[in-house]
Protein backbone atom coordinates (compact mmCIF):
# COMPACT_ATOMS: atom_id res chain seq x y z
CA UNK A 1 0.00 0.00 0.00
CA UNK A 2 2.18 2.81 -1.27
CA UNK A 3 -0.44 5.57 -1.18
CA UNK A 4 0.24 8.32 1.35
CA UNK A 5 -1.93 8.59 4.45
CA UNK A 6 -3.31 11.91 5.65
CA UNK A 7 -5.15 12.21 8.94
CA UNK A 8 -7.33 15.27 9.64
CA UNK A 9 -8.15 16.26 13.19
CA UNK A 10 -7.12 18.20 16.27
CA UNK A 11 -6.08 17.40 19.84
CA UNK A 12 -8.57 14.81 21.03
CA UNK A 13 -7.97 11.34 22.44
CA UNK A 14 -9.38 9.76 19.27
CA UNK A 15 -6.99 11.70 17.04
CA UNK A 16 -4.10 10.82 19.34
CA UNK A 17 -5.12 7.17 19.17
CA UNK A 18 -4.79 7.11 15.37
CA UNK A 19 -1.44 8.91 15.43
CA UNK A 20 -0.11 6.50 18.08
CA UNK A 21 -1.26 3.48 16.05
CA UNK A 22 0.37 4.81 12.88
CA UNK A 23 3.65 5.56 14.65
CA UNK A 24 3.65 2.22 16.47
CA UNK A 25 3.15 0.46 13.16
CA UNK A 26 5.84 2.60 11.49
CA UNK A 27 3.46 3.85 8.79
CA UNK A 28 4.35 7.30 7.41
CA UNK A 29 1.53 9.84 7.50
CA UNK A 30 0.74 13.52 7.54
CA UNK A 31 -1.45 15.03 10.25
CA UNK A 32 -3.48 18.03 9.11
CA UNK A 33 -4.73 20.06 12.06
CA UNK A 34 -8.20 21.49 11.53
CA UNK A 35 -9.98 24.24 13.41
CA UNK A 36 -12.59 22.51 15.60
CA UNK A 37 -15.00 25.37 14.92
CA UNK A 38 -14.71 24.90 11.13
CA UNK A 39 -15.25 21.30 10.11
CA UNK A 40 -16.16 22.01 6.49
CA UNK A 41 -13.11 20.14 5.14
CA UNK A 42 -13.92 17.10 7.28
CA UNK A 43 -17.52 17.17 6.10
CA UNK A 44 -16.42 17.55 2.48
CA UNK A 45 -14.07 14.58 2.75
CA UNK A 46 -16.20 12.20 4.79
CA UNK A 47 -19.78 13.45 4.79
CA UNK A 48 -19.82 13.85 8.57
CA UNK A 49 -18.30 16.27 11.14
CA UNK A 50 -16.31 14.01 13.49
CA UNK A 51 -12.56 13.49 13.62
CA UNK A 52 -10.29 11.80 12.93
CA UNK A 53 -10.72 11.37 9.21
CA UNK A 54 -8.08 9.35 7.40
CA UNK A 55 -7.48 9.47 3.66
CA UNK A 56 -5.45 6.63 2.17
CA UNK A 57 -5.43 6.61 -1.62
CA UNK A 58 -9.06 6.38 -2.63
CA UNK A 59 -10.24 5.31 0.83
CA UNK A 60 -11.73 7.80 3.28
CA UNK A 61 -12.40 6.55 6.80
CA UNK A 62 -13.74 8.11 9.96
CA UNK A 63 -14.13 6.70 13.47
CA UNK A 64 -10.87 5.95 15.24
CA UNK A 65 -11.83 2.35 16.05
CA UNK A 66 -12.58 1.67 12.38
CA UNK A 67 -9.31 3.29 11.37
CA UNK A 68 -7.32 1.03 13.73
CA UNK A 69 -8.94 -2.04 12.20
CA UNK A 70 -8.29 -0.74 8.68
CA UNK A 71 -4.61 -0.25 9.52
CA UNK A 72 -4.32 -3.81 10.85
CA UNK A 73 -6.08 -5.26 7.79
CA UNK A 74 -4.20 -3.22 5.20
CA UNK A 75 -0.72 -3.18 6.75
CA UNK A 76 -0.33 -6.81 7.91
CA UNK A 77 3.48 -6.70 7.90
CA UNK A 78 3.54 -4.06 10.66
CA UNK A 79 3.06 -4.70 14.41
CA UNK A 80 -0.46 -5.98 14.99
CA UNK A 81 -3.02 -4.17 17.12
CA UNK A 82 -5.52 -7.06 17.30
CA UNK A 83 -3.35 -10.18 16.92
CA UNK A 84 -4.07 -13.49 18.54
CA UNK A 85 -6.98 -15.76 19.19
CA UNK A 86 -10.62 -14.83 18.96
CA UNK A 87 -10.72 -14.65 22.76
CA UNK A 88 -7.73 -12.28 22.86
CA UNK A 89 -9.33 -10.01 20.25
CA UNK A 90 -12.57 -10.00 22.25
CA UNK A 91 -10.62 -9.02 25.36
CA UNK A 92 -8.91 -6.18 23.47
CA UNK A 93 -12.35 -5.02 22.32
CA UNK A 94 -13.63 -5.16 25.92
CA UNK A 95 -10.83 -2.80 26.95
CA UNK A 96 -11.67 -0.51 24.03
CA UNK A 97 -15.27 -0.40 25.25
CA UNK A 98 -14.12 0.26 28.82
CA UNK A 99 -12.03 3.20 27.57
CA UNK A 100 -14.88 4.71 25.55
CA UNK A 101 -17.44 4.30 28.34
CA UNK A 102 -15.94 4.20 31.84
CA UNK A 103 -12.61 5.97 31.32
CA UNK A 104 -14.19 8.67 29.15
CA UNK A 105 -17.14 9.24 31.50
CA UNK A 106 -15.48 12.17 33.30
CA UNK A 107 -14.62 13.83 30.01
CA UNK A 108 -18.15 13.32 28.69
CA UNK A 109 -19.59 14.89 31.84
CA UNK A 110 -17.25 17.88 31.96
CA UNK A 111 -16.90 18.79 28.27
CA UNK A 112 -20.44 20.18 27.82
CA UNK A 113 -19.94 22.40 30.88
CA UNK A 114 -16.59 23.61 29.54
CA UNK A 115 -18.06 24.38 26.11
CA UNK A 116 -20.91 26.31 27.74
CA UNK A 117 -18.49 28.21 29.99
CA UNK A 118 -20.20 26.82 33.09
CA UNK A 119 -18.96 25.23 36.30
CA UNK A 120 -20.73 22.75 38.54
CA UNK A 121 -18.86 21.51 41.62
CA UNK A 122 -21.21 18.56 42.09
CA UNK A 123 -20.71 17.35 38.51
CA UNK A 124 -16.94 17.87 38.83
CA UNK A 125 -16.83 15.81 42.04
CA UNK A 126 -18.84 13.01 40.42
CA UNK A 127 -16.58 13.07 37.34
CA UNK A 128 -13.52 12.77 39.58
CA UNK A 129 -15.08 9.84 41.44
CA UNK A 130 -15.84 8.00 38.19
CA UNK A 131 -12.33 8.68 36.89
CA UNK A 132 -10.77 7.45 40.14
CA UNK A 133 -12.80 4.23 40.01
CA UNK A 134 -11.97 3.58 36.35
CA UNK A 135 -8.25 4.24 36.77
CA UNK A 136 -8.19 1.92 39.80
CA UNK A 137 -9.15 -0.86 37.40
CA UNK A 138 -6.24 0.12 35.14
CA UNK A 139 -3.83 0.15 38.08
CA UNK A 140 -4.93 -3.37 39.06
CA UNK A 141 -4.67 -4.64 35.48
CA UNK A 142 -1.15 -3.27 35.07
CA UNK A 143 0.17 -5.17 38.08
CA UNK A 144 3.04 -7.32 36.82
CA UNK A 145 2.65 -6.24 33.18
CA UNK A 146 3.70 -3.33 30.96
CA UNK A 147 0.61 -3.35 28.74
CA UNK A 148 -3.06 -4.14 29.26
CA UNK A 149 -2.76 -7.39 27.32
CA UNK A 150 0.64 -8.41 28.72
CA UNK A 151 3.98 -7.96 27.03
CA UNK A 152 3.02 -6.01 23.91
CA UNK A 153 1.08 -2.87 23.10
CA UNK A 154 -2.31 -3.45 21.47
CA UNK A 155 -5.36 -1.45 20.47
CA UNK A 156 -6.47 -1.75 24.11
CA UNK A 157 -3.57 0.44 25.26
CA UNK A 158 -3.76 2.74 22.24
CA UNK A 159 -7.44 3.39 22.93
CA UNK A 160 -7.32 3.76 26.72
CA UNK A 161 -4.15 5.75 27.46
CA UNK A 162 -5.05 8.83 25.36
CA UNK A 163 -8.40 9.06 27.17
CA UNK A 164 -6.67 9.23 30.56
CA UNK A 165 -4.04 11.63 29.19
CA UNK A 166 -6.62 14.04 27.65
CA UNK A 167 -8.92 13.88 30.68
CA UNK A 168 -6.07 15.08 32.85
CA UNK A 169 -4.60 17.54 30.36
CA UNK A 170 -8.01 19.20 29.87
CA UNK A 171 -8.46 19.46 33.64
CA UNK A 172 -11.61 17.32 33.70
CA UNK A 173 -10.25 14.97 36.39
CA UNK A 174 -6.94 14.02 37.96
CA UNK A 175 -5.23 10.67 38.22
CA UNK A 176 -5.21 9.95 41.96
CA UNK A 177 -2.02 9.52 43.97
CA UNK A 178 -0.69 5.98 43.98
CA UNK A 179 -1.47 5.21 40.36
CA UNK A 180 2.23 4.77 39.57
CA UNK A 181 1.80 1.81 37.19
CA UNK A 182 -0.91 3.69 35.32
CA UNK A 183 1.20 6.84 35.07
CA UNK A 184 4.20 4.88 33.71
CA UNK A 185 1.91 3.06 31.22
CA UNK A 186 0.46 6.37 29.98
CA UNK A 187 3.99 7.66 29.45
CA UNK A 188 4.93 4.53 27.46
CA UNK A 189 1.88 4.79 25.19
CA UNK A 190 2.01 8.55 24.74
CA UNK A 191 5.72 8.39 23.81
CA UNK A 192 4.47 7.30 20.37
CA UNK A 193 2.65 10.64 19.97
CA UNK A 194 5.66 12.97 19.98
Amino acid sequence: MAEHITVYGFETSNNMKVRIALKHKGIPFTFETIDPSDRSEIERLSGQPLTPVMVHGGSVLFDSAAILRYLDANFPDTPRLFAGSRERIWEIEEWEGFARAELAAAMKMMLPLRLAGEEDAEVAAHAQELFSDATARLEDRLSGREWLMGDEITAADITAAPVVFRTEKAGFATLPEGRDRTRAWIDRVMAFDV
